[in-house]
């Protein structure tokens, strides 16, 4: 009977110690990914004639994030620009199919149209992005962001409760390698974090 009782015993303890073990291990893997810091950051762009895209792609490799189209579903032809920008600012998209909230932080490029950012990507700041996140908007225009416009996004992102990190303009009509070279220049400069 004693021996028995001991064969329990061992058996028991090395079950605890196993056990234990396990739970520290996967305690200690779910600890690295709630560490701050840990989220990656997500470029998400609207892109009529190309320009956004490729800055999104070129930021996307030089701050490996992931990229992703902000799905408007309004075609946009002159009028509806002018129209969306002077009158009735609203865009309709589908819904966006990441998780925010897993994303830090989050990137926005879109371009500007008529001195304002384009409804898509105001929608997406407005509507979509989660409250107090952290937020870098680029631009593309024909010439520099005018320091008016870049106000305006400014107060437009910390209007909708979201953190502003900072707001920055690309000059459109370039190829992708010219994006790149001038995304991963830019970035030496300035770090987005």
């Amino acid at each position: 009977m004693l021996k028995k009782t001991c064969s329990n015993a061992v058996v028991m303890f090395a079950l605890m110690v196993l056990v234990t073990g396990a739970g520290s291990a996967s305690a200690a893997g779910s600890d690295d990914q709630s560490a701050p810091g840990a989220k990656k950051p997500l470029v998400a762009y609207y892109s009529r004639t190309g320009n956004a895209r490729m800055v999104a792609k070129a930021l996307g490799k030089h701050l490996d994030a992931e990229v992703a189209e902000i799905p408007s579903e309004k075609g946009r032809g002159i009028f509806t620009i002018i129209g969306e920008q002077w009158f009735w600012g609203d865009d309709r998209q589908k819904p966006f199919e990441k998780k925010l909230q897993d994303y830090s932080p989050i990137i926005v490029v879109a371009p500007v149209y008529l001195m304002q950012l384009s409804a898509p990507g105001r929608f997406f700041i407005e509507e979509v992005i989660p409250d107090g996140s952290e937020v870098y908007v680029f631009t593309t225009s024909g010439g520099p962001l005018a320091g008016f416009t870049k106000k305006g996004i400014e107060e437009l992102v910390a209007e909708s409760g979201l953190i502003a990190k900072g707001v920055y303009g690309f000059q459109a009509g370039k190829t992708q390698e010219v994006f790149d070279t001038e995304v991963a220049d830019f970035l030496k400069k300035t770090p987005v974090r």
